[in-house]
């Protein structure tokens, strides 16, 4: 039984909300077919990458950069592309889940994401106006796993950690959630994300 209600549903994007070609599109990108956890890693430890995603940097740069860091040989309009593609659809089942969740909770988003893909999602106009907050590594300029981002979070929602409930699909992220007091549980995706609500009592419209 849970202490405290749940007042806030907040939701990752790639991997839970949209689904994404993350893997294949960055293995493209970096010109090296290798593991899921090396490309990763990679990824994670790019300055160039991570500055993209916490806003300090616009596209143009972070082309630059990235080449630079890696000796890529991609020319501009193939790493582009391949950036855009990264994003596919939303998850069937998305904004029909959110319009039942919304009348009964504050639903927010908590991205790692960019400038670029951020546009790609507005042109869309799927899902996003149903969310009550959009939060992301930019707004806060800081990414998940960084416990400064959820602490961000809590402070902009003006709640306590445990009327949270985070969906995300990194297990780092939940984790690191999870040590802020929040509820946070891993999902790939509506179907995972509604197979949970019953633990948290949570109502759908």
């Amino acid at each position: 039984m849970l202490q405290t209600e749940i007042k806030h549903l907040v939701f990752d994007m790639g991997g839970v909300l949209v689904n994404i070609d993350w893997h294949n599109q960055v293995s493209k990108i970096l010109g090296e077919n290798i593991a899921f956890d090396k490309i990763h890693a990679r990824w994670a430890n790019s300055k160039a990458a991570t500055d993209f995603e916490e806003g300090k940097i616009d596209f143009d740069t972070f082309y630059a950069e990235l080449v630079a860091e890696n000796s890529l040989s991609i020319s501009k309009p193939d790493f582009e592309r391949c950036f855009r593609n990264i994003l596919q659809d939303d998850f069937p089942g998305v904004v029909e889940l959110l319009k039942q969740l919304k009348p009964n909770y504050q639903l927010s988003l908590l991205s790692n994401t960019n400038a670029f893909h951020w546009q790609i999602l507005k042109q869309r106009n799927s899902f996003l106006p149903l969310l009550d907050n959009p939060f992301t590594s930019m707004s806060f300029g800081v990414m998940k796993p960084d416990t400064k981002i959820y602490q961000a979070l809590i402070n902009a929602l003006q709640c306590k950690p445990d009327e949270i409930l985070f969906f995300d699909d990194g297990l780092k992220n939940v984790t690191a959630a999870r040590e802020c007091g929040i509820h946070a549980e891993q999902v790939f995706g509506p179907e995972d994300i509604k197979a949970l609500l019953p633990k948290y009592s949570i109502l759908l419209s």
